[in-house]
C-alpha cells in the first residue's frame, strides 16, 4: 500500500533564542533516530512541538513515527490532526490527511479512510498516492458490502431452509400423529368389533345354554310324566292306599251282589202264572 511518506525534513534555520533552540535540536535528533530505525523518535518529536514555528512539522513527524506501531494508530491520528492546526502548507496538510486515511485503512475502517483521502485530495489534487489509496479503499468497502450482503443472504437462506425444515418436521409430526390417531381409531374400531362379536357370541352361548336348559327341563318333565311315582313306604299297622282301594272295590261288589239278591228275592215273592203245556 502506498502513501507512507518520508518524514518532513526541518529546514535549517539560524540559531533561535531560548527554548526554540532546544526544540529544534529535538526535532533534528528525532529525524536522525527515525531514519536509523531506532526507537524513541516520537518522544523527541514531542519535545520539538514547543518550537514557535516548527510545531506543525514536529507534530506531523511524531504522527509518522507513531504509525510504525499498529497499537498507536489513534495516537498517531491525533498528532496528524494537531499538525493541521494553523498550518498553511497544503502539501503537509494533504500528507497529514493521507496518513490519517492510511491509519484508518490499517484498522479495517475503509469508510472513514475514504473521507480522509478525499480531504487529502482537496488539499492537494496532485497527491497521486492519496488518489490510489482512495481507489483501494473504495474497492475494499465495496467488497465488504458485497460480503455482508452475501452473508445476510446466506443467513436468510439458512433461516428459510431452517423454517422449511421446521415446517416439514411439523408436517411429518402432524402426519405421524394423524397416522397414529388413525391406527388408534382402527384399533379401537377393531376392539369394538371384537367386543361386539364377543358380546354376540356370549349372547348366543347364553341363548344356547338357555335353550339347552329348557330342553333339559322339558326332557326331565317328560321323563317325570312317564315314570310312576314311587309307592310310599307302608308303615306297620297302617292300611295302604292300594288295600283301601281293593276294600272299597270289594264293598262295592258286595253291595251290588246284595242288591241283586234283593231283586231276585222280590221277584221270587210274586205269583206267576204258570202255563202248562199239557
Amino acid at each position: 500500500m502506498g502513501g507512507f511518506f518520508t518524514l518532513l525534513a526541518c529546514p535549517l534555520i539560524g540559531l533561535a533564542q531560548g527554548g526554540d533552540y532546544s526544540a529544534k535540536q529535538s526535532i533534528i535528533q528525532g529525524i536522525d533516530r527515525f531514519e536509523r530505525g531506532e526507537a524513541g523518535s516520537d518522544s523527541l518529536f514531542a519535545q520539538g512541538e514547543s518550537h514557535s514555528t516548527l510545531s506543525a512539522v514536529a507534530s506531523y513527524n511524531r504522527g509518522r513515527a507513531l504509525m510504525e506501531s499498529a497499537e498507536k494508530g489513534a495516537e498517531a491520528r491525533q498528532a496528524f490532526q494537531k499538525s493541521l492546526k494553523g498550518n498553511d502548507d497544503t502539501r503537509m496538510q494533504s500528507d497529514a490527511w493521507h496518513n490519517i486515511g492510511n491509519s484508518l485503512l490499517m484498522e479495517q475502517d475503509p469508510e472513514n479512510a475514504i473521507e480522509a483521502y478525499k480531504a487529502a485530495l482537496r488539499a492537494n489534487p496532485q497527491n497521486e498516492a492519496a488518489r490510489y489509496n482512495l481507489s483501494y479503499a473504495l474497492r475494499m468497502l465495496n467488497d465488504e458490502q458485497e460480503q455482508n450482503e452475501q452473508e445476510q443472504q446466506g443467513e436468510g437462506e439458512q433461516e428459510q431452509n431452517e423454517q422449511e425444515q421446521n415446517e416439514q418436521e411439523q408436517q411429518s409430526e402432524g402426519e405421524q400423529e394423524q397416522n397414529e390417531q388413525e391406527q388408534q381409531g382402527e384399533g379401537e374400531q377393531e376392539q369394538n368389533e371384537q367386543e361386539q362379536q364377543g358380546e354376540g357370541e356370549q349372547e348366543q352361548n347364553e341363548q344356547e345354554q338357555q335353550g339347552e336348559g329348557e330342553q333339559e327341563q322339558n326332557e326331565q318333565e317328560q321323563q317325570g310324566e312317564g315314570e310312576q311315582p314311587a309307592a310310599p313306604e307302608q308303615i306297620e299297622g297302617q292300611i295302604s292306599k292300594e288295600d283301601m282301594e281293593r276294600i272299597l272295590e270289594s264293598l262295592e261288589r258286595g253291595e251290588e251282589e246284595v242288591q241283586a239278591k234283593l231283586m231276585r228275592a222280590k221277584s221270587q215273592g210274586k205269583k206267576k202264572k204258570i202255563e202248562k203245556d199239557w
